[in-house]
């Protein structure tokens, strides 16, 4: 890499990386033991929480890529783990339109409930889903109480009736979504991506931060004073990390430079803040 062009080095430099911190990982083999399980009547669930940019989307991306649809000898799908966006309403016909969009299946998104739920069931069995990855669950919130009790029994038939492990991915108010039906929550573990602090695990993040940087020369991040000056400014998820690393490293690269200096890394640091006082919603 640190022989590419300029434009190569910035387009590898702003490719999303999954890093090595140990509760990517463990959450990573946690869900793939889901895949494997022996199918049952409850079947064991998972409660992804994070806060938001903190990598949960990277993870449950790297989890899709790790089980990707593969033809059977007929040469029909085979989509082990279906990955989808929970509806922003709690309306269990567009569960089931998402659900076969997922599965590129042709329907008509304004059919009965009953037709689409049917339709579901079908074809989750025909392609032989085992996981089905639910992003995003806390927007359910937003509907009526009734709604939401209907959409969370809806999931759970699923569940039941095609042996379905369900990953519940989202903030912290997934928990509140789930608790809606005291049964069923019951079979979610809660897996969590908590907020960094400066410790040995936050030095080995901005360490697999540097590795990836197409530079001549090592910039250090992980020294004290580069370290407390990232952790300083940063709000303790790792998409702010990588925001102003990122900044910093697209610095030196167009200045033609050889490393992430300490003031290159303080200017990216102090830009990143002030960027979030712009975004920052006001108090009412």
């Amino acid at each position: 890499m640190l022989e590419a062009s300029l434009p190569e080095k910035l387009e590898f430099v702003r490719s999303n990386h999954l890093f090595g911190y140990p509760a990517y990982d463990h959450i990573l083999r946690d869900l793939q033991d889901l895949v494997a399980f022996p199918r049952s009547l409850k079947p064991e669930c998972r409660a992804v929480i994070a806060d938001s940019d903190n990598g949960k989307t990277t993870l449950t991306r790297q989890f899709i890529a790790n089980n990707p649809i593969v033809l059977d000898e007929a040469g029909y799908p085979i989509t082990k783990v279906l990955w989808v966006e929970t509806p922003a309403s709690a309306d269990e016909r567009r569960l089931y339109s998402a659900i076969l969009s997922a599965l590129n299946v042709t329907h008509r998104p304004d059919a009965p409930p009953a037709r689409l739920e049917a339709l579901a069931h079908e074809e989750l069995a025909v392609q032989r889903t085992s996981v089905l990855v639910l992003d995003e669950l806390h927007a359910m919130l937003n509907s009526p109480a009734r709604q939401q009790k209907q959409f969370m029994a809806s999931l759970k038939r699923l569940s039941n009736m095609r042996q379905l492990s369900i990953v519940a991915c989202g903030t912290v108010d997934v928990s509140r979504a789930l608790a809606i039906d005291t049964q069923f929550v019951s079979r979610f573990t809660r897996l969590a991506l908590p907020r960094w602090q400066a410790d040995e695990s936050f030095l080995k993040l901005l360490a697999s931060f540097e590795r990836l940087m197409p530079l001549a020369r090592p910039s250090n991040l992980t020294a004290p004073k580069m370290a407390l000056e990232v952790f300083k400014s940063c709000d303790g998820t790792i998409g702010s990390v990588r925001k102003i690393t990122l900044q910093a490293v697209e610095r030196v690269l167009k200045d033609g430079g050889e490393r992430v200096t300490f003031e290159i890394l303080q200017g990216a640091c102090q830009s990143f803040t002030r960027s979030r006082l712009v975004t920052a919603p006001r108090p009412s």
